[in-house]
């Protein structure tokens, strides 16, 4: 049968976060007051999802529309952002990825809504549900509660890569199907349904396939023949194949975490690392001198390359225990776990002494990079990660004032 770590929330709960988090996505790396997913429902555009300030508020202003394609080349919708009218061409690639990923939650979700529309149909009855088409992505399970047998459909074990005479209906050869971190969850779910504790059966879980490999699946149910006490006897249910949905959530979950010029962690997932660490380490506040002075000089393409370059010096002095994060433009932060204020500073050092000697080449040209930096150790007493953030962002605006590229300690 089939299982998962906890009971998960409904699909329509799980599809609207998925779209809220690309919009938010969106709005967030490229500054837009609000940003729109559009979909075309018959033809016409329908609002999928916004974040920001409300639509009606923008839609006379600059915006930048961004159609959205099937892999069919298919019209799905737009990716629209109110408040800008274009973009540098170092946001495009990323906005490349979001329309890619926008293509696929869409697409999805268009596969979902008419996986949903055919169980509804199937459910009026016991016998139309048995009749589920084999190549519609999703099987039937048919479960003989007493005999402790379960019969697949041919559709249920192609999911798998089996072949219509292949799996035996022994209940027990089922279960060495689930994935053992996921086995407990689904009996018990069973069970809860069994004695009527919930109204339906329904986990998402990890199944092993033919060729040895695990997908995730989504498997529903129901008890549709009782005995005079009300024991089960006959249940029957479907199973759908969802591990490009699983790919994709965990695509944005990565998204919503990292900066995507740098790959560096971004102010969010930085400042949660800081809250976990108590004591015992030293927050860095990074700022890249004249940065203003590199944009309006030779353009925001060559100030993206100026950051990308930075991070990846930044990345290359840490050990695996420190953690890097960009903060917002070009203000960086760094903790360094098991280090005092003494070696954070000789840290600093060795950073703007690296940077020293590996200017940015850009178009036969070398730009040359400098950073100040303020530095703050983790206190028993601070009471969160802001108290430390502060103290490191007061040293920073001292080195800036004392001339820049300099490092002062507070």
């Amino acid at each position: 049968m089939d299982a998962d770590f906890e009971q998960p929330p409904q699909p329509d709960v799980i599809a609207d976060e998925r779209f809220h988090g690309l919009t938010r996505l969106a709005q967030r790396h490229f500054g837009v007051a609000s940003a729109l997913l559009m979909q075309y429902r018959d033809g016409q555009p329908a609002l999928r999802a916004s974040s920001g300030n409300p639509p009606s508020v923008h839609l006379d202003g600059a915006q930048c529309n961004t159609p959205i394609f099937a892999s069919d080349g298919q019209p799905l919708g737009e990716l629209i952002l109110l408040g800008r009218n274009q973009l540098h061409p170092g946001e495009q690639q990323l906005l490349e990825e979001l329309v890619q990923l926008a293509a696929a939650a869409l697409q999805a979700e268009q596969r979902e809504s008419a996986l949903k529309l055919q169980v509804a149909v199937l459910r009026e009855s016991q016998d139309r549900l048995a009749l589920a088409i084999d190549n519609s992505g999703t099987g039937v399970w048919d479960r003989d509660v007493l005999n402790n047998q379960i019969h697949y459909s041919a559709g249920w074990k192609a999911l798998l890569g089996y072949e219509a005479h292949e799996l035996t209906p022994d209940l027990c050869d089922s279960y060495t199907r689930v994935h053992p971190d996921d086995l407990a969850f689904v009996q018990a779910t069973i069970q809860a349904h069994f004695q009527q504790r919930i109204s339906a059966y329904e986990v998402e879980h990890r199944i092993l396939c033919k060729d040895g490999s695990y997908k995730w699946i989504n498997s529903r149910g129901k008890v549709v023949a009782r005995d005079a006490d009300g024991k089960p006897l006959r249940m029957i249910g479907t199973t759908t194949d969802i591990t490009e949905r699983k790919r994709l959530e965990a695509d944005l979950q990565i998204h919503a975490s990292i900066d995507f010029l740098t790959q560096l962690p971004n102010r969010r997932h930085f400042m949660q690392q800081i809250s976990a660490q108590h004591s015992n380490a030293c927050v860095l506040m990074l700022d890249l001198d004249h940065f203003k002075h590199i944009n309006d000089r030779w353009g925001h393409a060559t100030g993206d390359l100026a950051l990308k370059h930075f991070a990846d010096i930044l990345n290359g002095q840490l050990r695996k225990t420190d953690v890097a994060g960009r903060i917002g433009g070009e203000e960086f932060a760094v903790l360094l776990r098991g280090t005092n204020s003494r070696d954070a500073c000789a840290f600093a050092v060795r950073l703007q002494e690296k940077l020293a000697v590996t200017p940015l080449m850009h178009g036969g040209q070398v730009i040359g990079l400098t950073v100040s930096i303020g530095v703050s150790d983790l206190r028993d007493g601070d009471g969160g990660a802001e108290a430390a953030m502060g103290r490191s962002d007061r040293a920073l605006y001292r080195a800036k004032e004392s001339g820049r590229n300099r490092v002062v300690a507070e």
